[in-house]
C-alpha cells in the first residue's frame, strides 16, 4: 500500500471493495437460482414423444414419462440392422422417432390379430416405454405375427411384448424399442 493514504481512506477503499464483492456475489447467486427456472431442457425429448405434462408414467419405478404411440423409421424399414459396440444402431433408432401414423381401422385390426395369439403380457415394464430404450433380457418377447407386420407395413423379423394394453415392438438384434402402439391389446 502506498504510504501517503490515510487510515480513513484505507477503510473507505476496503468498504468499497467488500461492498462490490458482495454485490457481485448476490448477482451470481440470483442468476444461479433463476437460470434453471428460465430455461427448459429439450435435450433427449424425441419429436412427438414424452411430454411429461400430458403422459402418464407406465414405466416401473421411474419418474420418466411413457412415450405416446410412436415408431422408429429405422426400426420399421431396417429391422435386421446389426447392433455395434458403439451403440450406433440404438442412436439411429432413437433419432428416427416420430408419432405413429396408424388409422383406427389398422389399430383394431392389430388388436384383433393379437387377441387370436397367445401374446407375452406383463403388467408393468422394467424398462422405459420410449423409442430406443433398451429392453432387458428377462422381458418375455415373442416373434411378431406376419399379419401385424402387413397391417403396419413394416417391422419384419422383430419381436413384441404387451405391457397392459400397449403393444411394444422390439428390435430383435439390439433389443431396443422400435414402436409403441397404445390400445392395441
Amino acid at each position: 500500500m502506498p504510504a501517503d493514504l490515510s487510515t480513513e481512506q484505507e477503510r473507505r477503499g476496503t468498504r468499497r471493495l467488500m461492498l462490490g464483492g458482495a454485490v457481485v456475489a448476490g448477482i451470481l447467486l440470483v442468476a444461479l437460482v433463476l437460470w434453471p427456472l428460465l430455461l427448459s431442457n429439450k435435450l433427449g425429448t424425441p419429436p412427438g414423444g414424452a411430454n411429461p405434462s400430458t403422459t402418464s408414467d407406465t414405466t416401473k419405478s421411474r419418474g420418466t414419462p411413457a412415450q405416446q404411440s410412436a415408431e422408429s423409421t429405422v426400426g420399421k424399414s431396417n429391422p435386421a440392422g446389426p447392433e455395434d459396440a458403439t451403440g450406433g444402431r440404438a442412436r439411429q433408432i432413437k433419432g428416427s422417432s416420430h408419432p405413429l401414423q396408424l388409422s383406427d381401422a389398422q389399430r383394431e385390426q392389430v388388436k384383433r390379430i393379437l387377441s387370436e395369439q397367445n401374446p407375452p403380457k406383463i403388467d408393468s415394464a422394467d424398462f422405459e416405454l420410449m423409442i430406443g430404450a433398451a429392453v432387458p433380457g428377462q422381458a418375455p418377447l415373442q416373434d411378431i405375427p406376419p399379419e401385424v407386420t402387413q397391417v403396419m407395413n413394416g417391422y419384419w423379423g422383430v419381436q413384441y411384448v404387451i405391457v397392459r394394453d400397449t403393444l411394444v415392438i422390439v428390435d430383435q438384434h439390439s433389443r431396443r424399442v422400435v414402436a409403441i402402439v397404445q390400445g392395441a391389446a
